[in-house]
């Protein structure tokens, strides 16, 4: 078995790796190639030339200026496990992004493009890979699932009467590149930001904007990663209330049922009753977000060693 870095010929092999590997996810042939997208690590295991393990990860700045490390895949194929390779491609991992100066390694999603939020509590595997690596777990989120033959889309009647506002519901162009990035500066994180920017700049991904006059005061972004999914959606603070966000989010769905799509998926969802009542959304997937302090000289026992459970 040989490390090797991640070339962009190996992607369709790997493509075909998490296919076959990640049953819990939809488009999982399409994880790879979403990563790559941005600047990225990646390191493949071979065994005589085939793939059997791969790991992708990248960097960012949190909002202290700190520079945090992200292993956003890791995936090793199901013959090949209990061998030790997925420990040397996270091991290797660490060492890449910790060159690149991480403190900080997360199992959490890095956006603008990424393939989940943390890793779902379903892949029991990653989960007990993860915390036998030293992660420690941080806070959950979770996926909604919409039936978007359930769920009633008709927007006509809200959208007057936000219209009698002065607020215009619309899809998302190119002319808004620009002047909607420096209207929602101001109310919404730049990682938002750029997730809403990937959106618009990626053909097969849709925006909806709410705009009123020259301010552009709502959004839901559809489809950026993968097809089925939804987010995020904001509304501005003083505007909450009028039903902006729940229009927003009826026309991205209305979009994807035209493109075929029997279900769409909300991700990162909050508040959950929101999304249960305006779109009878339900819970789908849960994850755990973890994170490891690489210069901690050791790991702080948590409540699982404390009540003697290990």
């Amino acid at each position: 078995m040989e490390l090797k870095e991640l070339s962009a010929p190996a992607a369709g092999d790997l493509a075909r790796l998490c296919q076959q590997e990640l049953v819990l996810d939809r488009y999982a042939d399409r994880i790879p190639g979403v990563l790559m997208r941005r600047p990225h690590v990646g390191v493949i295991a071979t065994d005589e030339s085939a793939i059997v393990g791969a790991c992708i990860g990248s960097a960012a700045t949190d909002e202290d200026g700190r520079t945090e490390g992200f292993i956003d895949l890791l995936v090793v194929g199901r013959a090949s496990q209990r061998q030790g390779i997925g420990r040397r491609l996270a091991e290797e991992m660490e060492h890449q992004l910790a060159s690149r100066g991480c403190q900080q390694i997360n199992l959490a999603g890095n956006g603008p493009h990424y393939a989940w939020p943390g890793i779902d509590i379903r892949y029991t595997a990653a989960v007990c890979f993860a915390e036998d690596l030293g992660y420690r777990r941080q806070e959950c989120e979770v996926n909604m699932d919409v039936d978007l033959g359930r769920v009633p889309l008709d927007t006509a009647a809200a959208e007057h009467r936000l219209r009698s506002k002065g607020i215009v519901i619309r899809q998302a162009n190119a002319s808004d590149d620009g002047p909607m990035q420096a209207s929602l500066a101001s109310t919404w994180w730049p990682s938002w930001v750029n997730e809403i920017t990937a959106a618009l700049r990626t053909s097969e991904a849709g925006v909806q904007l709410a705009v009123r006059g020259e301010h552009y005061v709502g959004f839901c972004v559809y489809g950026l990663n993968r097809p089925h999914e939804v987010g995020p959606v904001g509304t501005a603070p003083e505007l909450r209330k009028l039903g902006i966000g729940t229009v927003l989010l009826k026309r991205s769905l209305a979009d994807q049922r035209e493109r075929g799509l029997t279900a769409a998926e909300l991700v990162w969802a909050g508040p959950l009753s929101y999304f249960s009542r305006a779109l009878h959304a339900t819970i789908g997937r849960a994850f755990w977000l973890y994170a490891k302090d690489l210069t901690a000289t050791e790991q702080a026992p948590d409540w699982r060693d404390r009540v003697g459970l290990l």
